[in-house]
């Protein structure tokens, strides 16, 4: 999914609309997608403040490297 930021803890920084946390904070876990990030190697950053209604992603891909949450 797209992203403006993300952490290696799985933070993700949106467009603050909330759609994908929307989206994907009711589903079971055996019905849960493999939530993936698609970004650049300068979008990430130490840290990201992460709000109760987060849903965090499970791993990143950008040009250089393939981040496992």
């Amino acid at each position: 999914m797209p992203l403006v930021g993300f952490d290696s803890d799985g933070g993700r920084l949106g467009m603050g609309g909330g759609f994908y946390d929307r989206t994907f904070e009711g589903k079971k876990s055996t019905e849960k997608p493999l939530l993936i990030g698609l970004a650049h190697d300068c979008q990430q950053v130490k840290s990201l403040p992460i709000e109760g209604w987060d849903v965090p992603l499970q791993a990143f891909v950008t040009p250089t490297q393939v981040i496992k949450v």
